[in-house]
């Protein structure tokens, strides 16, 4: 094996600035109870401790790196983090350590454990803060949680613990992250929060050596910087109340029309709020298609009821104009802040991707919206089988349980045959009871069909986005390996357009998002796949629809 040849699924990594013999000692510990890679980044410690640097760096395993000066522990950290990426590209991530003997080889293995049974979560070791801990530590940890609860949403119980569990999936987005020193640590926090990583606290030992005086971590200088941090949420609100009323005292003095005033004043502070908040606060690294539709929906909203009250306090309470409006936004400022904190530029946390749509359920109890959505699909469906399918076709439904098309497909169209075929067996079973005499059910998978069917049209709705794309892309051909030659495939699927993330991010804020395996499919990936086997005939997005879908009607190649 080469230098790197060693795999490590966990590296643990050390930034250390100035180290003792506790680094040594730790490094050792770790090595004897079977850790394969460490990574130590020697912060520009100066040569007076380059034998400490040395005693660690010819050892098997371990990774010593070096800043030319001291860039601060983020720095350090980033190096280290992007150090594991390059050479450990399979690793679960990294855990990180102190180097001053705070934290013993047993919890740096439980945080590494609990890792590898959290994949993606940021596992934070955690301190119980007592009357025997250094006051410094105590009361900035303690201020620092309170302002994480109130400014970001995070209850957590040590915002400055140096061992912690950073999942590979978080990095990428943390190499980004422009803080360089100890506030590098509460941006990684703020990190997972706004990108919907969740955070996994795991009791450690409490361990100070000499009152804590091997850190340098300066409870002022330091915490200030820390807290500047937090600040950043509440310096851009004010700003942009400033800029808002300003343009709206300037117009309203003009024009003396409160609507128009409030539109112009809430367009341009709108603009300057959504580009601070994005990049300078929140830091978000999501496209803007997917954050700005849910941010306008907040401006429109909010700009709504501010207006409400505006009016309500200039006409029924005698307030001037220019104060009701201070008062309204005042009001509002709370409630706003934390949408924005919450969901508009705060990543919704995935589903575990074994959690798969519960069809039972979703079949008991349909929304009334898709009832409606069901008449304009049927419609395209119909038109669609009209002008391209023969009369009285064999048809084959792939992933119709409990369907909504077959009735108005059987009575309109008339099809000799007309096959079902899907794995949930409820679905089914509701089928059953709707006796066609020309029905035929099938519980198969569309990925595993195993039938001798050669349909003149196959079809499918909202079937080929609930796969990864491998899965897909065997589900689209699947539509042809039971298709005769010059048979017709029509396939619809949901595609992710302005419309459609904004709907869904709507939907899902309340709750009541049922398909957490939803996948929507930009139409390239399902034509590539068509193109395979098919002749494409039409394709179009309906846009009617608000969960916007896209349909393609292909016909299968002659043999």
């Amino acid at each position: 094996m080469g230098e790197y040849g060693i795999v490590s699924d966990v590296p643990v990594l050390i930034p250390a600035y100035k180290p003792g013999a506790a680094l040594v000692a730790l490094v050792s510990e770790l090595l004897q109870r079977g850790v394969e890679a460490i990574i130590v980044v020697n912060d520009g410690s100066g040569p007076e401790f380059d034998g400490c640097f040395h005693a660690i760096a010819g050892r098997s395993g371990v990774h010593v790196l070096h800043h030319a000066v001291n860039l601060g522990k983020g720095a350090a950290l980033k190096t280290g983090m992007n150090h594991a990426l390059v050479h450990f590209p399979k690793c679960l991530g990294v855990v990180t350590a102190d180097a001053d003997g705070q934290h013993c080889s047993g919890d740096i293995l439980s945080v590494a454990a609990g890792l590898r049974e959290n994949a993606g979560a940021l596992i934070i070791g955690v301190r119980t803060f007592d009357r025997a801990v250094p006051w410094k530590s105590r009361v900035g940890n303690n201020v620092t949680r309170a302002l994480m609860r109130l400014m970001v949403g995070q209850n957590l119980s040590d915002t400055q613990t140096g061992l912690r569990g950073v999942p590979s999936s978080l990095i990428p987005h943390l190499l980004r992250v422009p803080t360089s020193g100890y506030e590098f640590e509460l941006d990684m926090l703020m990190a997972c929060k706004h990108q919907g990583c969740p955070v996994v606290e795991v009791p450690i030992r409490t361990i100070y050596v000499n009152d804590n005086r091997g850190s340098h971590f300066h409870p002022i200088s330091d915490s200030m910087r820390i807290y500047f941090l937090l600040l950043r949420f509440s310096v851009l609100s004010l700003l942009t109340a400033v800029l808002d009323n300003v343009v709206f005292a300037f117009l309203y003095a003009a024009t003396a029309s409160i609507g128009e005033s409030q539109i112009t004043g809430r367009l341009v502070a709108m603009i300057f709020n959504y580009l601070g908040a994005r990049s300078v606060v929140f830091q978000s690294q999501q496209k803007h298609a997917i954050v700005f539709p849910k941010y306008v929906s907040l401006v429109v909203c909010n700009g709504l009821v501010s207006y409400i009250l505006i009016q309500f306090l200039h006409f029924r309470m005698g307030v001037s104009t220019v104060p009701a409006k201070l008062i309204a936004e005042g009001l509002l400022f709370i409630a706003n802040f934390a949408i924005q904190r919450d969901f508009v530029f705060t990543r919704t946390k995935r589903e575990p991707a074994k959690q798969a749509t519960d069809w039972d359920r979703y079949y008991t109890s349909v929304p009334f919206t898709a009832k409606l959505t069901r008449r304009y699909s049927t419609a395209v469906l119909l038109d669609a089988m009209r002008r391209y399918v023969c009369r009285a076709p064999s048809v084959v439904e792939i992933g119709g349980a409990n369907s909504c098309f077959m009735d108005a497909i059987l009575s309109r169209i008339r099809p000799r045959s007309y096959d079902v075929i899907d794995t949930n067996r409820y679905g089914l079973s509701l089928l059953e009871k709707r006796a066609w005499q020309q029905v035929r059910l099938h519980e198969q998978s569309v990925l595993h069909l195993a039938m001798d069917l050669e349909a003149d049209l196959v079809f499918s709705v909202g079937l080929v986005e609930h796969f990864d794309p491998a899965e897909t892309r065997r589900a689209v051909l699947a539509h042809f390996d039971i298709l005769r030659s010059g048979g017709v495939a029509i396939i619809t699927f949901p595609t992710p357009t302005l419309l459609y993330r904004a709907a869904r991010a709507a939907i899902g804020a309340v709750r009541m998002w049922k398909f957490p395996d939803e996948r929507p499919l930009m139409p390239s990936e399902v034509l590539a796949a068509v193109a395979e086997r098919g002749e494409i005939l039409e394709q179009k997005t309906l846009w009617p629809l608000i969960l916007t879908q896209h349909i393609i009607v292909a016909r299968k190649g002659l043999a």
